[in-house]
């Protein structure tokens, strides 16, 4: 009954929410914008530690920042000095809950967003071969550091609660740490399904337009690549299965950025696929290319829950994904398929073939729309919260 009492006195409760980079706009700082204000809207005191900018950062009477500096090391250093100076700074203050959302060693609560870094060094050994994974995972100074922090975070006797966005990366710990199964708690990623409604309601009338914007035939199937990090995120199996595909009335937009970008344009030309793809770069507002889509292809190699799985299904999109990425767990026929080999160029082009039967109609796209209303915001992260409040006082053994 301890935690009970903690809990009536919600507006006592004090949260650290550590982020590292707070000031960025990304999914993992968006959830942690989100995260915030529902602790806030419990009565609760949160302070963010962070190493980030917070200039434009939410405001809030009981939201307060604490920013860390962090020197211009490399990126193994940056990640030792915030751990430690944010575990520091957190001990001279009094926290109810310590809630890590990034690469931090100590805290009562985690948000395991990133999902296992042992998994993916592990998967990087099936794509790359083992001599890869030893240098990666024995070599790099940045890959200790991350696996070193994850071990004690995992495995920390302070632990009550960790949260996992899907049930592969909840089973990926199980297998590596020996974490006990009953603190883990999974919860897929959540959607701004209610925002998205007015966007949703216009594709219909908006597709022609945004296609002719963007020089698209809008009676082609649309096929969508939305994600930084092209290796990862397998646009090279994407592109090789396009190359096999037994119809020709379709094209992929990729939207996202990487570094070999110009790689990647050289492998689609040279797959006869010049004229079939292109490539927009990184835009910050993605909704115009759902609302022209037909189907969102994201065949990663490793993604603990990719956000745009659960954003392109609220927009109505078919989706053809991964099973290594935890947002294959939402799927259902209705509404996407899962790849079962990915670096089979032909076993993907089925996949696809699968997904131009589906093409995004009104009715379709809105039953597709509600299978993931469930995954709202407000919902989510209100038990989130009410987890996380209702085990302060527990013994976390």
């Amino acid at each position: 009954m301890e935690h009970k009492a903690h809990y009536c006195r919600s507006s006592q409760l004090k949260v650290g929410l550590v982020l590292r980079h707070f000031g960025r706009i990304g999914g993992l700082e968006k959830y942690g914008h989100r995260l915030a204000q529902a602790f806030v809207k419990k009565g609760v005191h949160v302070q963010i530690v962070t190493s980030g900018v917070i200039e434009n950062s939410i405001s809030h009477p009981l939201i307060h920042f604490q920013k860390i500096p962090v020197g211009k090391w490399p990126s193994f250093i940056q990640m030792e000095e915030f751990d430690r100076s944010s575990r520091r700074w957190l001990e001279t203050r009094r926290c109810d809950v310590i809630f890590g959302m990034d690469r931090t060693r100590r805290q009562t609560h985690i948000r395991a967003s990133n999902g296992v870094h042992r998994a993916f060094l592990k998967q990087q050994e099936s794509i790359n071969g083992y001599r890869a994974l030893f240098k990666r995972a024995h070599l790099s100074p940045l890959n200790r550091t991350i696996l070193n922090i994850e071990k004690k975070a995992f495995e920390s006797p302070e632990l009550k609660i960790l949260f996992t966005n899907s049930h592969m990366v909840k089973r990926e710990i199980l297998s590596y740490y020996k974490t006990p199964n009953k603190k883990i708690h999974v919860f897929h990623n959540g959607v701004e399904w209610n925002e998205m409604g007015k966007d949703f309601d216009q594709w219909l009338e908006k597709k022609p337009m945004i296609c002719k914007k963007l020089g698209l035939n809008p009676s082609s199937y649309h096929f969508l690549f939305i994600g930084n990090g092209f290796k990862r995120k397998g646009l090279r199996p994407l592109l090789e299965a396009l190359s096999v595909l037994p119809f020709e009335d379709f094209h992929l937009s990729v939207i996202g950025k990487d570094k070999n970008s110009v790689h990647f344009m050289k492998l689609a030309k040279h797959l006869g696929l010049a004229d079939k793809v292109s490539f927009f770069g990184p835009c910050l507002d993605v909704r115009p290319f759902y609302q022209y889509g037909d189907a969102l292809v994201i065949p990663s190699f490793y993604d603990p829950f990719a956000n745009v799985t659960v954003e392109a299904l609220a927009m109505g999109l078919f989706v053809v994904t991964s099973k290594t990425n935890g947002g294959c767990e939402i799927l259902k026929p209705e509404n996407g398929v899962v790849i079962q080999e990915l670096q089979d160029p032909h076993c993907l082009a089925e996949t696809l073939k699968t997904a131009s039967l589906h093409p995004k109609t009104w009715i379709r796209s809105q039953n597709i729309r509600q299978s993931v209303k469930y995954l709202d915001f407000s919902d989510q992260l209100a038990s989130i919260v009410d987890l996380t409040l209702g085990s302060i006082g527990r013994n976390s053994t």
